[in-house]
């Protein structure tokens, strides 16, 4: 059996965040329930998960900005810019 995603792992934090069962990766954070008390909730484990990628200044986090969304960013500030 594979390990799961990094997504995957986000998603179910979130979801024991938000105190549910799961949440859909497409969903917008708004839709979600996510609200700013959330936001910080959820830096904190995406710099557990993404270790050495979260600077949250540079992340992009509004009420449109789904799971998936927030994963691409997180990996890409961890791929190295050639």
């Amino acid at each position: 059996m594979s390990e799961p995603s990094k997504l995957d792992l986000l998603a179910a934090e979130v979801a024991k965040i938000l105190n549910v069962d799961s949440v859909d990766t497409d969903t917008p954070m708004g839709e979600l329930g996510v609200d700013s008390l959330n936001v910080v909730e959820l830096i904190l484990v995406c710099e557990q998960l993404y270790v050495g990628s979260v600077d949250p200044e540079k992340l992009l986090i509004d009420q449109y900005t789904s799971l998936r969304d927030l994963d691409r960013q997180l990996n890409e500030a961890l791929t190295p810019q050639v």
